[in-house]
């Protein structure tokens, strides 16, 4: 008894011994593959086995062959390592087993049975690379002739836990570690060729050609309000945005002079009906006055016809709203006492829920625009926030705009409602066009310019 507990002290004394020369070595491994030679052929010392073999799985999710026990350069694409291949991608669940796993080639399905038994010896144990962050980055297939004891499973465990702690520091160490080298390596010449061949594929990439144009929101088919007779605007009874009703008065025009026209209107038509009486009664005795009875008619006929004129003026002289609506203009102030011509807009009237984009385009910024184009308008008391539209209409030919610019009128329906717009707001209009490339967008103003300029 005493010489058996004595063996066994023995043996679990070069056990660790083994087992620190062997965590030693896998602390000086500066390198994946450096750590994988050490844990295939160096493990030997503490765990043996026939043939160990390291699968990867730090890169992607199905696991693949990173090295084999004595052998320098494995073939991944070998029949033997492709069947183990297979047989672990499909044997595995995905997260992958946390604890080492003892598989027996007797247990296994007949169709897996024959393969085992023709590569491998009876028994395997799997053994991840564990890891604290999550699932094993790898795992050891170890090939034994003989089952292991029950007390070696805590050994397994220990080596499970060194061997994926050692894998996960020289996983992140490579992958900081990459960049460093490909940089190092970079000489002027490579440096050169990668920025040309990357500014040459940049180039090319698609994009939508697009132009930013000032706009506003304007409404969609207003009333204008025109001005029935030349004359002053006397008084403005609304003010701007403000909402009125079908009927109600907008503005006033002055109608002092329609009245005394009206006035002198209804005297001439007095003077004449009794010049046609006067008349009337000498015809009873004159035949020369019966004659003139007709002349007399048509003379009062004529009088009553401007006294009618005159009194429908003066019904014109106040401007009604013909529908409901907001009214549309500048200060009211500015009105008063201004001259006006018959037809000159004073104010209009528009839906305030019925609104649309205008916009201005530059000649020397116009593309090409088909109807449904997307626009999006940027208004400037909300700039973070744009408002999408679609194109509806656009000018044929360059006109001046209010402003004085010469450019491309256009027109945009929102695609929906929202609390932002507002009629009168003003902001920028960005219209998409059709796709390009890069270079194109970035230079076509300077080609135009170059070309404008010297005819190439």
């Amino acid at each position: 008894m005493d010489v058996d507990r004595t063996n066994r002290k023995s043996s679990d004394k070069e056990w660790i011994v083994a087992l620190i020369d062997l965590e030693t070595a896998l602390r000086h491994a500066v390198t994946l593959d450096a750590a994988a030679r050490i844990i295939v052929n160096d493990t030997r010392n503490v765990f043996p086995f026939r043939q160990a073999i390291l699968f990867d799985r730090s890169f992607g999710k199905r696991w693949r062959v990173r090295n084999a026990s004595d052998v320098v350069d494995p073939d991944p694409k070998g029949p033997f390592l492709s069947w183990l291949t297979l047989f672990l991608n499909q044997w595995m669940p995905q997260g992958g087993h946390q604890k080492p796993q003892q598989i027996d080639a007797s247990l296994l399905p007949e169709h897996q049975r024959h393969s085992w038994e023709q590569w491998l010896p009876p028994f395997g144990y799997w053994v991840p690379l564990v890891t604290a962050s999550g699932p094993p980055l790898g795992g050891v297939f170890w090939f034994c002739d003989t089952m292991i004891a029950e007390h070696e499973w805590q050994r397994l465990e220990h080596l499970a836990s060194s061997f994926g702690q050692t894998w996960e520091r020289l996983v992140l160490l490579e992958q900081c570690i990459h960049p460093k080298r490909w940089l190092a390596r970079m000489t002027p010449g490579r440096a050169t060729f990668f920025v040309v061949i990357l500014v040459t594929a940049i180039a090319f990439i698609p994009v939508h050609l697009s132009v930013l144009a000032p706009a506003r929101i304007v409404p969609i088919d207003p009333v204008a309000m025109n001005s029935p007779l030349d004359g002053v605007v006397a008084q403005v009874f609304v003010q701007p945005n403000q909402e009125v009703k079908k009927g109600d008065p907008l503005f006033r025009l002055e109608d002092t002079e329609l009245k005394n026209r009206h006035a002198v209107a209804l005297k001439a038509l007095e003077v004449e009906s009794a010049q046609l009486e006067q008349v009337r009664r000498k015809g009873f005795h004159e035949d020369r006055s019966r004659a003139e009875v007709a002349l007399a008619q048509a003379m009062v006929a004529m009088k009553r016809a401007e006294a009618q004129f005159a009194a429908e003026q003066l019904t014109l002289v106040e401007v009604r709203a013909l529908r409901n609506g907001v009214a549309v203009f500048n200060d009211p102030n500015q009105w008063l006492g201004q001259p006006v011509r018959v037809g000159e807009t004073v104010m209009s009237l528009a839906d305030p829920g019925r609104m649309e984009v205008e916009a201005w385009i530059p000649v020397a910024d116009a593309i090409t625009l088909e109807h449904g184009t997307p626009v999006e308008m940027f208004l400037n008391i909300h700039p973070y926030q744009p408002l999408a539209a679609r194109l509806w209409m656009a000018d044929f030919e360059a006109r001046h705009s209010p402003e004085g610019l010469l450019g491309f009128r256009v027109r945009a329906r929102f695609e929906e409602e929202s609390p932002l717009a507002r009629l009168g707001l003003r902001g920028s209009a960005r219209f998409q066009g059709t796709r390009v490339r890069l270079w194109y967008y970035l230079l076509r103003r300077p080609l135009a310019f170059l070309r404008q300029q010297t005819g190439w």
